[in-house]
C-alpha cells in the first residue's frame, strides 16, 4: 500500500511538472482569461483587502492555524483566492517564511485544483445531507504527513438545513491538520450555530484606487494602450469587484488600440455618463421634445430603455451625493466638472423628486410590455411632475374670468400676479405655492444657519392667513417649535421667505394637536376647484401620469 501510494505521488507529481511547463514556462496551449492569469499566488499580491492577509501572515508565522474560517464579502473580492494561498502555505514543502514558494508539487498542484490533500466544494451543486456526509467520511482519512487536508466550500449558504447540521457535527471535533474555510456572499444566511465555530474574515469591495493601479499594471506588462479615463470607468463599473473589473478589461482589449472610453461603454452595453448628462440638460430645461430625442438615439444605437434608465439612475445619485457632501462624483473625469455645476445648477430637493420618480418607474419598467413607450412616459413624467406650479397657475388662468389686462406668471416663485388692480401689479401668494417650494425654502436655511434648518424641518406650513403663515410641528417635536420660535431663528426663516416669495411673512407656531384648521366656504370652494383640475389632467395626460402628493 505504502509503495502503491508513492508510486501515485511520482505520477502526480510529472503531470504537474507537464502542466508547470505548458502553463508558466512555455506557451500557453489554450487562452487563459485575465482573471485566472492574475489570479494573486502569494498574500502580498492580494488587492484591497490588507486587514485580513495580516492577520492570516501573523497566524501562520505564530503556527495558531484555526480548524475552521469564514471567508464573507461582495462577489470577486479575493475570497477563494486567499482560501487556496493559505492552502499553499499549510502545505508548501519549501515555505518562504509565510507565503508559498509556488514551485513544488504541492503548491502547483493546488494552482491547478489537482492537489490531493485539498479539496474545493461548490455548495450550489453539493448542497445536500448526503454530499456532507461524505465529506465528514472523507474527513476522518488521515492527511499525508505533514500535510493539511483543506475542504474549501464556496458559497456554502447554499446548504440545506440538514447539510448545515451534518456540517456542524464535523466542525464541533475536527480530526487533526484538518482546515475548513467556509466562503459566501451572504453571510446573513448562515446559521448562527455556524458562526460560533469558525473565525470571521468579511472581505471588503476593492476602492476603484486600488482597482485602476492594477488596471495599469496589467497594461503596462501587456504593453497595450488603455486611456486612464476608460480604466477609471472600468474600475467604476465594476462595482468594487476586481475580477469583474479585469473580466470587461479581457473584453476591451479584443479592440485595437488605443481604448478609449467609448471603447469601455460599447463592451458594457452602456450609453455612457456623456449620454446621462445630455439627458439631465433636457430634464433641466423642460424639454420633452430634446428628452425623447435623446431617448430614441440611445434606442436606435441598440441600447435597452431600461438601462438608459438605470444609468440615468446612476448618473442621478453621484449629483445627490455631490450636493450632500461636496465630494468628487465617481464618474469618468472627463465627465466630472460637468456634473457637479448641473448639481449646482438644479439642487438636492429637484434631484431627489427627479429620483423619486424614476426610481417608481423604474421598478416597473421590468415588467412593461413596450419597454421603450414606458421610458418614454417616465421621462415625460419626470418634467410634468417637477413643474407643478406651472400647472397650479395655468389652473388659475382657466378657472377665473379675468379681464383682458397684463398678467404676469411667476411660476418659480408659486406667485401668480395678476395686473387686474388700480394699484398695479400685486403679489397674490397661496398656501400651495409655499408647499409646493418648502424644500427650496429649507435649502435656503440650511445655507444660512444649519441648526435652524434641522428644526424647522420637523413642521410643516399648512395655512396662510393674510401674510400669517401657520407651521404645524407633529407630536413630539415641541422642542423644535420652541426653537423656531425663537428670534433670531424665526427671522432667519421669514428673510428666507421674503427672498424666495417677494413677500414679508410672518411665522406662527402650533403643535398639532394645539392647532385647528378652519373649513372656510373659500376653502371648500378651492378644493372643488382643485379636485376639477386634477380630473382635467388626468384626461390631458392619462391617470397613470397625474400623482396627487398631499402636502
Amino acid at each position: 500500500m505504502r509503495r502503491q501510494c508513492l508510486r501515485v505521488g511520482a505520477s502526480q507529481v510529472f503531470l504537474l511538472y507537464v502542466y508547470s511547463t505548458l502553463f508558466i514556462e512555455g506557451d500557453s496551449v489554450a487562452y487563459l482569461a485575465l482573471y485566472r492569469e492574475w489570479r494573486p499566488r502569494m498574500f502580498k499580491d492580494i488587492v484591497g483587502q490588507g486587514h485580513i492577509t495580516k492577520t492570516l501572515v501573523n497566524a501562520l508565522k505564530q503556527e495558531k492555524i484555526a480548524h475552521a474560517y469564514l471567508f464573507s464579502g461582495p462577489r470577486g473580492t479575493g475570497k477563494t483566492t486567499a482560501a487556496k494561498i493559505l492552502a499553499k502555505a499549510l502545505n508548501c514543502e519549501q515555505r518562504e517564511e509565510v507565503e508559498p514558494c509556488n514551485r513544488c508539487a504541492s503548491c502547483i498542484g493546488i494552482d491547478h485544483g489537482s492537489a490531493m490533500e485539498v479539496f474545493e466544494i461548490d455548495a450550489a451543486s453539493n448542497r445536500g445531507i448526503d454530499e456532507i456526509r461524505d465529506l465528514r467520511e472523507n474527513v476522518k482519512l488521515s492527511a499525508l504527513q505533514g500535510k493539511h487536508k483543506v475542504y474549501i466550500i464556496d458559497e456554502v449558504h447554499m446548504l440545506t438545513t440538514e447539510a448545515f447540521n451534518a456540517l456542524l457535527k464535523t466542525l464541533e471535533e475536527p480530526p487533526p491538520q484538518v482546515v475548513f474555510i467556509l466562503a459566501t456572499t451572504e453571510v446573513q444566511k448562515i446559521p448562527l450555530t455556524i458562526l460560533s465555530r469558525v473565525q470571521r474574515f468579511e472581505f471588503h469591495r476593492i476602492s476603484v484606487q486600488d482597482i485602476q493601479k492594477r488596471l495599469v499594471e496589467v497594461c503596462r506588462r501587456l504593453n497595450r494602450q488603455v486611456d486612464q479615463n476608460a480604466l477609471v470607468v472600468i474600475a467604476q463599473k465594476s462595482e468594487g469587484s476586481l475580477r469583474d473589473a479585469l473580466s470587461i478589461m479581457d473584453q476591451c482589449l479584443l479592440q485595437d488600440d488605443p481604448i478609449g472610453v467609448e471603447e469601455v461603454y460599447l463592451v458594457l452595453g452602456m450609453v455612457g455618463e456623456t449620454f446621462s448628462a445630455q439627458l439631465v440638460e433636457a430634464l433641466v430645461s423642460s424639454d420633452f421634445g430634446k428628452s425623447l430625442t435623446f431617448l430614441s438615439e440611445g434606442i436606435q444605437q441598440g441600447r435597452d430603455p431600461r438601462q438608459i434608465i438605470r444609468e440615468l439612475l446612476d448618473y442621478l445619485r453621484q449629483m445627490l451625493l455631490t450636493s450632500a457632501t461636496g465630494e468628487t462624483p465617481l464618474v469618468a473625469p472627463h465627465i466630472q466638472d460637468q456634473l457637479v455645476k448641473q448639481s449646482e445648477q438644479i439642487g438636492i430637493s429637484r434631484i431627489l423628486r427627479w429620483i423619486a420618480i424614476l426610481l417608481q418607474g423604474e421598478g416597473q419598467l421590468k415588467y412593461a410590455s413596450n419597454a421603450r413607450l414606458a421610458a418614454e412616459l417616465l421621462l415625460v413624467q419626470t418634467i410634468h411632475e417637477d413643474q407643478p406650479s406651472v400647472i397650479r397657475g395655468q389652473e388659475e388662468i382657466l378657472k377665473k374670468d379675468l379681464t383682458p389686462s397684463p398678467k404676469t406668471l411667476n411660476v418659480e416663485s408659486g406667485i401668480v400676479d395678476t395686473g387686474n388692480t388700480a394699484e398695479g401689479i400685486k403679489p397674490n401668494l397661496s398656501i400651495e405655492g409655499i408647499q409646493e417650494r418648502w424644500n427650496d425654502v429649507l435649502d435656503q436655511v440650511k445655507k444660512r444657519k444649519k441648526s435652524t434648518q434641522a428644526f424647522l424641518m420637523e413642521g410643516k406650513p399648512v395655512q396662510l392667513e393674510g401674510n400669517t403663515l401657520t407651521i404645524l410641528f407633529r407630536e413630539g417635536c415641541s422642542f423644535h417649535k420652541d426653537k423656531v420660535s425663537q428670534i433670531e431663528n424665526r427671522q432667519t426663516i421669514e428673510d428666507v421667505l421674503k427672498q424666495l416669495f417677494g413677500i414679508s411673512l410672518t411665522l406662527q407656531n402650533f403643535m398639532k394637536n394645539e392647532f385647528q384648521s378652519k373649513e372656510t366656504p373659500e376653502s371648500q370652494d378651492m378644493k372643488i376647484q382643485e379636485q376639477a383640475f386634477i380630473n382635467k389632467a388626468k384626461d390631458m395626460f392619462g391617470a397613470d401620469l397625474v400623482v396627487v402628493k398631499e402636502g
